[in-house]
């Protein structure tokens, strides 16, 4: 363990004593301030200080890394997290699924497969693990390129790919591409500046947060046939924390982590505009993901990612096939 990850715990672990049914929660997540989901984080604080609970909130991974905050939370060192599902697949490997490349569509599809029998048993394993998921986000998935536009496979021959997690990493290196390992988004910056990425890969609020336009030629971005892949990103809260409030309480938080993800989804209403116009007011060419070129995708993401997540996960068969179900 590293010498800043005790000295992050040895922090959250040093709690301040309560007084008169007041509590202070830690919230931690990587999302710099301004971020549309550091809003939504701030938006349930500011609700919950009328039920007398003060939530520090600790943005931009300045409290703990993305990798350690699933542990923290489920120990109760801290209270509440906002992060990508992917983050957990060395924790939990089954939500992997919903961040498989073309398996969620739309975010209607995703609202439906939110809505599912199968999703239920995904959040039930969570909770069992120690984490209650208080709202669900869905954030698309968008990639912008340096040397030219990646608009199918064949397209990214060559190039180097940033990836998250096997499963991504086998899509990319399918389509020919070299993977380029990155567990999280907030190198991503570096990588682009030092040239050691030709695609960056990730989801459509951190490119539009990186404000790196002009070092791209090119950016794909969801289309009528849908994104590439979707983010499942849940905002959580500590179960041995959950238990401990009243019914009151309880629905408070649900009520605004629900009033936070509504707004949440108002603002990637408007996502792929903005950063489709800011992109194009850099001089870069924008994409957008047809039918064609998604069913090119998909067919390489069955036979990649899709197969590797069915072979390698307890249980991912059956998911994966209840999960697609959903339409």
């Amino acid at each position: 363990m590293t010498a800043a990850v005790m000295a992050a715990l040895a922090v959250v672990s040093v709690r301040p004593v309560s007084h008169a049914g007041a509590e202070t929660w830690i919230a931690s997540y990587q999302f710099p301030p301004g971020d549309m989901r550091d809003d939504a984080m701030r938006s349930i604080a500011r609700a919950m200080e009328a039920q007398g609970i003060t939530i520090r909130l600790y943005a931009s991974a300045s409290l703990l890394r993305p990798g350690d905050q699933w542990g923290a939370l489920t120990s109760g060192n801290i209270d509440m997290a906002f992060m990508p599902s992917d983050y957990l697949l060395d924790r939990m490997p089954q939500l992997a699924v919903l961040s498989l490349p073309t398996m969620v569509r739309s975010r209607p599809h995703a609202e439906r497969i939110a809505a599912s029998p199968a999703m239920r048993d995904l959040k039930h394993q969570m909770e069992a693990a120690g984490v209650v998921i208080l709202a669900d986000s869905w954030i698309p998935g968008a990639y912008a390129s340096r040397q030219r536009c990646v608009q199918t496979p064949a397209d990214a021959k060559g190039l180097r790919a940033r990836t998250i997690g096997r499963f991504m990493g086998e899509f990319w290196a399918g389509a020919g591409a070299v993977p380029v390992p990155v567990v999280t988004s907030d190198s991503l910056g570096t990588l682009v500046s030092n040239d050691l990425i030709d695609i960056a890969n990730t989801s459509a609020a951190t490119l539009l947060s990186l404000h790196m336009e002009r070092k791209f030629a090119c950016l794909m971005v969801p289309g009528d046939a849908g994104a590439l892949w979707y983010l499942y990103e849940p905002i959580m809260v500590s179960k041995r924390r959950y238990d401990t409030l009243d019914e009151a309480r309880r629905q408070a938080l649900h009520a605004a982590a629900a009033e936070a993800a509504a707004n949440l989804a108002v603002s990637l209403s408007l996502l792929e505009r903005r950063l489709a116009g800011n992109f194009i007011a850099a001089g870069v060419d924008v994409v957008k993901l047809d039918f064609d070129a998604f069913d090119a995708w998909r067919k390489l993401a069955r036979r990649t990612a899709w197969k590797s997540f069915r072979d390698h996960v307890p249980g991912g068969g059956d998911i994966l096939d209840k999960i697609q179900a959903v339409e």
